[in-house]
């Protein structure tokens, strides 16, 4: 089942995590997520280059650092 949860940066670990149940779960490059995007839900799959970014169908885009994103994970 998924869940909606907010996904954030650590720098510490320079990783993205969600939270869960009060734990954080960090998240791995190749990790399948949706995420949405102008109040849109899309599918897309997380990256490391130089930067973290995610994949979409058609386009990808960086995650920026400062941020936060609405997925369901």
């Amino acid at each position: 089942m998924q869940s909606q949860k907010t996904m954030r940066y650590d720098e510490e670990t320079d990783r993205w995590y969600v939270e869960f149940e009060g734990r954080n779960y960090g998240l791995h490059c190749g990790e399948c997520l949706d995420i949405y995007i102008g109040g849109q839900l899309v599918s897309c799959r997380l990256e490391m280059d130089s930067q973290w970014y995610v994949i979409m169908e058609d386009a990808s885009f960086e995650l920026r650092k400062s941020s936060t994103y609405l997925v369901k994970v």
